[in-house]
């Protein structure tokens, strides 16, 4: 029963001392709300710091596949114009052929093929026979008089002009009337 005794007075010592050592409610209140506005500020920081995150983690993936778009068409490009000479010399094999046969054929048919898979990437031929000269996609190799073409007009091309997706890869050769 000594022991029961001793533990009451212990509990009731304890619960004094908590309550002296508890700031009263109205300061515990105050303190709170603080705590609160400060966590929300925290808070609306943090999500203005993610959302700035996240705009620049799109913007960088846009970028990146820019980038990318930019790099395939730069290789594309690189190829293509390495195929050109090829084209060239398909063509002038089959308009110099000696007669209609069916290796002649066989050359137009390869032709056809190759010039229609570089249209599916983007190759378009620059039109030339019979246009008004334009120094953005002709070069004029040769100046004729020509009184059967008016001046400034284009008599014959030399070489074909390409563009690739717009961009002009390479400038028709053409010859020019005076």
């Amino acid at each position: 029963m000594a022991k029961n005794k001793d533990k009451k007075t212990n509990e009731t010592f304890e619960s004094d001392e908590n309550k002296e050592n508890l700031p009263n409610n109205e300061e515990n209140s105050d303190e709170i709300e603080s705590n609160e506005n400060e966590l929300l500020e925290e808070n609306e920081s943090l999500k203005n710091s993610l959302t700035i995150l996240q705009a620049d983690f799109i913007n960088f993936k846009k970028r990146i596949e820019k980038e990318k778009s930019q790099s395939i068409s730069l290789a594309n490009e690189g190829l293509i114009m390495k195929l050109l000479p090829i084209v060239d010399d398909l063509e002038r094999a089959y308009e110099n052929k000696i007669q209609e046969d069916e290796f002649s054929e066989g050359i137009k048919i390869i032709l056809d093929n190759f010039k229609e898979i570089l249209k599916r990437e983007g190759l378009e031929e620059i039109e030339s026979k019979d246009t008004l000269f334009d120094h953005n996609v002709h070069q004029a190799i040769l100046v004729e008089k020509n009184d059967e073409v008016e001046s400034g007009y284009i008599i014959d091309t030399l070489q074909k002009g390409y563009k690739l997706n717009g961009k002009i890869i390479r400038p028709s050769m053409v010859k020019v009337s005076e």
